[in-house]
């Protein structure tokens, strides 16, 4: 900074230290210099720059050393701590001065506050007046290089001082470590690396510094990246700091695109979006000209990764048939023995096959857990991710065992990769299973994980705080609480629906969205529900045939088998009616996740329309022991038995079989399995002998109460009409003619709420819409 003015203040601290070396060590414009040619104004001698200490003055005199800003200096020389010279110096936080530490640890040195250089009312009011001298002191913070510049003042104007008295002479290297300390809000105070003498809750405080110096640092950035020494500098102090993306992107805007290729393979390629998140990644991607990138294998996997993130498998199948030829798309060809693709390739198309919902054979297996080996044991990010892949395997083929097990592989080689957003993933399938075998508690355990993970990603992931969401609605829904999961298919579904999706994560939000929306608001809605992810799916004969099999699922909920029958018969499967109806010990050995969807359905439909059917009840007892089913369809199963033995009079056997599946139920904390078979559990409870029984088990009372608690069954008198104190509320406010936004607006919830009490209140009332509701309400008595 220029001299304004003279400042007695600070050179008569300094003059009176007795120590023979003296420091003024502050940050950029504190006016160190200013003081230093005070000094020597004083003194009368001259000061010296550069980076070699000043040889000692014939008479013995003081020296005075201006360091230059980012230089390596030598050794303070023992000359100057003899006591019979003194040496001022003035330098930057950052330099290094070789010897300082221990003159200072015996007293041998003296180093000033860098507070002492702050400008004072008075030292301002000289430049511009008393009655200013307040105010400037305020916006400046004291900051010399402001307060004694007051035409720096003002909106903009500050940004472009900042450019030309400091930034224009930082080297690259410091305009990037002060770019980075602006992104990490870590300006400078206790920071001694600081190159601005900004401190966090005290010290120096400028109004509004960081949005002028951000600005003025994207100019300054902007200017340097224009010439191609420069370029290349400030991207490899980027890189040297840790941030790839941003090297990445200096490099792209420089039209070094092979030097931008270079870092991303560094940053592991593909892995770069799972330490940077996706709006960095798809930054990154769309840098890269369209023809260079189709020439690299590492940006065309890249490419497909981002089109699987945002649901379009065909995209992604499309790129890799352009880049490496149609024989990419047939796993026979690329896992096979004498496969001509990299490792790399086949490993993401591994990946790659969990969003095709692709049937692995044993066989192939096999072959793709050789590709494992190919990788080093410390390639921990390729490893987990190899485990991550065979997991969805593993769950679509119920061997939930296995899955736990590369969870648990995949979860070591994710954290040794501190991975928090694939850690994210793994303890989110680790839930997924735990839910598909009806463990609720643990579950809720896999979700705390998940959550923490998800807190510790350093960038936003939106679909992926869905995902999170979506997870503990539904944990919530098996614990009896539906309006968690009723407001996400409310809110979020749309954004949902359009992300990432995979097969065990499809069947997930096709049966808790379905069930939900068909238990609390209407079989419309559920089948509108199923409706939109045909539409999103069409291209997917497997998932296809799951959206199926769950609307038929949903037709059986409302009482419409007829519907369901015919929905089910259009199915294209070997699994048909008369297959399951002449089955036997078939029924245990299926292993395909829908095929045994599919069996079950049938089993469902013929225990409520033929329940004296011979061989029913050795035919579900069958599927009952396959080694495939979850505990949730076990649990269903069960509950088919029970009504059967109900229905052909044997209650002891009925009573036996429930009181067993209620007690799983209450130690799993999940009643979900239960409440969509509220069809054939209301004739079983209602029944004196059995619902008596059941009762005097404290565990099943609870499990019962709950679902009568959520509206998931009828009252013990099998009235429709008892409602919740909140239900009645609604009630009352609908036949007033309140409006959904204003009964959310007065009782202080969300209009998806309301929604949700309201289709309870027409379920119970038996009513389809709120007319009906309104008139039931008065009919009954419950209104006046």
């Amino acid at each position: 900074m220029n001299k304004y003015l003279f400042r007695p203040r600070i050179l008569q601290t300094i003059l009176a230290r007795s120590e023979s070396v003296v420091v003024l060590e502050a940050a950029a414009g504190m006016g160190k210099s200013v003081v230093l040619t005070d000094l020597a104004s004083h003194f009368g001698v001259g000061i010296h720059r550069g980076r070699e200490a000043p040889a000692t003055r014939p008479d013995n005199g003081p020296c005075l050393w201006d360091i230059p800003p980012y230089v390596e200096v030598g050794s303070l020389p023992e000359d100057f701590l003899s006591g019979e010279r003194r040496l001022f110096i003035a330098k930057r936080p950052n330099i290094r001065l070789p010897g300082l530490s221990r003159a200072l640890a015996y007293g041998q040195a003296y180093k000033a506050d860098p507070s002492l250089l702050l400008a004072t009312t008075e030292e301002i009011a000289e430049i511009v007046g008393p009655g200013h001298a307040a105010s400037l002191l305020e916006s400046s913070g004291g900051w010399p290089l402001l307060a004694f510049n007051p035409q720096a003042s003002g909106h903009g104007r500050l940004a472009a001082f900042l450019g030309s008295e400091i930034l224009a002479t930082m080297p690259p290297a410091a305009l990037v470590d002060l770019r980075i300390m602006l992104d990490d809000h870590r300006i400078g105070g206790d920071d001694q690396e600081a190159l601005l003498p900004f401190a966090r809750g005290g010290g120096l405080h400028v109004p509004g510094i960081a949005d002028e110096l951000a600005s003025a640092l994207n100019v300054a950035i902007e200017e340097r990246v224009g010439t191609p020494a420069d370029a290349k500098a400030i991207a490899e102090a980027f890189i040297a700091s840790g941030y790839p993306v941003q090297a990445i992107e200096i490099f792209q805007r420089a039209g070094f695109n092979d030097n931008a290729l270079r870092v991303l393979v560094e940053a592991n390629g593909i892995f770069l979006l799972y330490f940077h998140g996706p709006d960095a990644f798809d930054r990154v991607l769309a840098g890269f000209p369209r023809s260079y990138a189709l020439q690299s294998e590492v940006l065309v996997l890249c490419l497909a990764l981002q089109a699987l993130k945002h649901g379009d498998v065909s995209r992604a199948r499309r790129l890799l048939a352009d880049r490496f030829g149609d024989l990419a798309n047939d796993p026979e060809a690329v896992f096979s023995h004498r496969s001509v693709f990299s490792r790399e390739f086949r490993a993401f198309r591994l990946l790659m096959l969990i969003y095709e919902d692709y049937f692995f054979s044993e066989e192939l297996l096999e072959i793709c857990f050789a590709l494992v080996a190919e990788f080093p044991l410390d390639d921990h990010l390729f490893r987990g991710s190899f485990y991550n892949s065979v997991l969805e395997f593993y769950i679509r083929n119920r061997r939930f065992a296995q899955a736990e097990e590369v969870a648990q592989r995949a979860m070591y080689h994710y954290e040794r990769a501190k991975a928090p957003m694939l850690c994210f993933y793994i303890s989110l399938h680790q839930a997924l299973i735990r839910l598909l075998m009806g463990d609720a508690l643990a579950a809720r355990k896999h979700s705390a994980l998940a959550a923490q993970s998800l807190r510790e990603l350093p960038f936003d992931s939106p679909n992926d705080v869905r995902l999170q969401a979506l997870l503990e609605a539904c944990i919530e829904y098996e614990g009896g609480r539906a309006e968690p999961l009723a407001r996400f298919l409310s809110l979020e579904i749309d954004d949902f629906s359009h992300g990432e999706i995979w097969p065990s994560l499809l069947e997930f939000a096709l049966h808790y969205g379905s069930q939900a929306l068909g238990d609390h608001f209407s079989t419309i809605a559920a089948r509108s529900f199923l409706d939109r992810w045909r539409v999103y799916q069409v291209s997917n004969k497997q998932f296809q045939a799951m959206i199926e099999i769950r609307e038929a699922a949903v037709l059986q909920n409302a009482s419409r088998w007829q519907e369901a029958a015919q929905r089910l018969s259009a199915i294209s499967s070997r699994i048909d009616r008369n297959w399951v109806l002449s089955a036997g010990p078939e029924l245990a050995g299926l292993h395909d996740r829908d095929e045994i969807a599919l069996a079950l359905a049938w089993l469902r439909q013929a225990t409520y329309e033929q329940p004296g059917r011979e061989r029913l009840e050795e035919l579900i007892a069958s599927i009952i022991g396959n080694l495939h089913l979850t505990d949730r369809q076990r649990m269903g199963s069960e509950i088919w038995l029970a009504y059967i033995a109900k229905r052909r009079r044997d209650l002891t056997r009925a009573r036996s079989i429930l009181q067993k599946t209620f007690e799983d139920c209450a130690r799993l904390g999940a009643i979900a399995p239960l409440s969509e078979e509220r069809m054939f559990l209301e004739e079983l409870i209602d029944n004196q002998r059995i619902g008596g029984f059941l009762s005097t088990s404290l565990p099943v009372k609870q499990i019962i109460r709950k679902l009568r608690d959520s509206g998931r069954l009828s009252s013990p008198s099998g009235g429709r009409n008892e409602l919740s104190r909140r239900e009645s509320k609604i009630l009352l406010m609908i036949t007033e003619g309140a409006a959904n936004k204003f009964i959310a607006n007065t009782l202080g919830l969300s209009e998806a709420t309301v929604k949700f009490h309201l289709g309870n209140v027409y379920r119970k009332l038996g009513c389809r819409n709120r007319q009906e509701a309104i008139s039931s309400a008065r009919a009954l008595g419950i209104v006046s």
